[in-house]
């Protein structure tokens, strides 16, 4: 007899990833607000630990707060109040550099004695203390600044933010970037789009060798309808605007995403609808040095709303995206999707089983390991909390097996929300063989059970390697 584990809102696997115990990150009864997805709101270190940054509405005026998992204690620090503006802080995104400095940005978009604007601000890893806030952009209008993307280079400690704002002398909003090098600090703000229609959603990349990669929507070829464009620099030269989304009959497109893979792509996602549905959709597209590819749909054709993608590569080559999705019902639930290393993007899954409350503007990002970090907000629980889950993918780092007193593992699975589904009647042991618990046919609730390592042995088997099963349980 076979043992399954399946995901509590799933039956079937989208992918060969082990996802852990969902971890709520905030319990305040004021709403905590993650970025857009194309802002990226988790980041992750060289040495495993994971950040999260979000707009927290339990003090007037709205601040910026943080808050870390420690991976040499393996524990979530407390959460951290970034910013004391004198005005409401918005739509932060983060990004890690080489040697471990966090940066992130924010928009401040009502009056402040201050300056109105993009700011930014970066952890020391080595000091191990959070540097002054710095006004990045600011206008002599009364038009915000608004929803800065931030992005660190591989093998490097420069730093690159991207946003949109309404220029001092226009009527378009134009997308607008800037650079921070260690050793000469920050670069003059340079103006990346140019056409004469306005530009929204911004998202930035940054990849090997200086490469730069800035995704936006707006009518830049004169479409009738908002599509999504990418400016790149390659070399050191700034390339002209492409048309990424290319999808005919005037449906307008949303919400880009962009991340390098390890070869130096680009890979670009968005929501939006095509002639094949009525329903928008989660699509993805590559650029390599050739050229564009095809378009790729994500999410497939699901009679249903797929929105707000976001997308990470991983240094096995390949990329992953999250959105949110109706799946069938009126709620938005957390979706994922894996693109192999052969460029073929794998049946998605949902990821949560929500009561009520919609997962909003998911974020990913991928560690050196190939782990898989998401962070959402949703209000399922009655008020907007922060929510955090994490992936191992096959060629990741994985606990060491235990001793012999545990049969040879056949297969690894873990489990959303705290629920095991077995098929039949098991025991679970932790990780020396000891008996915890005995488990039954259906649902098995192990929410209770502390992090670590566990196994499953069906009852009805002899032991033999095709009857143990490890399962990883993390905080």
């Amino acid at each position: 007899m076979c043992l399954i584990l399946f995901l509590a809102t799933s039956g079937a696997f989208a992918a060969d990833v082990t996802w852990d115990t969902i971890v709520r990150l905030t319990n305040n009864s004021a709403s905590q607000i993650t970025g857009r997805s194309g802002q990226h709101s988790v980041a992750v270190d060289a040495a495993g630990n994971v950040h999260v940054v979000w707009l927290d509405q339990r003090t007037v005026p709205y601040q910026i707060w943080y808050r870390r998992y420690d991976a040499g204690t393996g524990t979530w620090l407390a959460e951290t109040t970034l910013t004391t503006q004198q005005a409401n802080c918005s739509q932060p995104g983060m990004a890690c550099d080489s040697a471990g400095n966090v940066h992130i940005a924010w928009q401040v978009g009502s009056w402040n004695p201050l300056g109105v604007g993009v700011w930014a601000k970066r952890h020391n890893a080595t000091t191990q203390h959070w540097r002054a806030d710095t006004l990045i952009d600011s206008t002599g209008t009364s038009q915000p600044q608004q929803y800065p993307s931030v992005a660190c280079a591989p093998g490097s400690r420069d730093m690159e933010i991207a946003w949109f704002r309404l220029p001092d002398t226009g009527m378009y909003t134009h997308v607008f970037l800037r650079e921070r090098h260690p050793a000469t600090g920050w670069d003059s703000t340079i103006q990346i789009s140019s056409a004469a229609a306005s530009h929204d959603q911004v998202s930035v990349a940054a990849g090997p060798s200086g490469a730069v990669a800035v995704v936006w929507i707006g009518k830049d070829f004169g479409d009738d309808y908002n599509q999504v464009y990418c400016r790149r620099r390659v070399a050191g030269i700034w390339q002209g605007i492409e048309l990424v989304s290319d999808i005919p009959l005037s449906l307008s497109q949303y919400s880009p995403s962009v991340a390098f893979d390890r070869e130096g792509a680009v890979h670009v996602v968005w929501y939006g609808r095509s002639m094949m549905n009525t329903y928008y959709q989660v699509f993805h597209r590559e650029r390599d040095s050739i050229g564009w590819s095809g378009i790729d749909s994500v999410s497939g054709e699901r009679a249903d709303q797929q929105q707000y993608p976001s997308i990470a590569c991983d240094a096995a080559g390949r990329c992953h995206a999250v959105w949110c999705s109706q799946a069938g019902g009126t709620n938005y639930q957390l979706a994922y999707g894996q693109r192999d290393t052969d460029g073929v993007w794998i049946s998605p899954m949902i990821l949560t089983g929500l009561d009520s409350g919609s997962v909003s503007y998911p974020s990913i990002t991928c560690d050196a390991d190939s782990g898989i970090h998401i962070v959402w907000y949703d209000a399922h629980t009655g008020n907007q909390d922060v929510y955090y889950l994490h992936g191992v993918t096959p060629g990741a780092a994985i606990s060491e097996m235990p001793s012999a007193e545990v049969p040879a593992v056949r297969s690894i699975r873990t489990v959303v929300r705290g629920v095991l589904f077995l098929p039949t009647a098991a025991s679970l042991m932790d990780a020396t063989g000891r008996r915890l618990l005995e488990l039954r046919p259906g649902a098995n609730d192990i929410g209770a059970l502390s992090p670590g390592v566990y196994f499953v042995r069906v009852v009805s088997c002899e032991p033999s390697a095709a009857s143990c099963y490890k399962i990883v349980i993390q905080r």
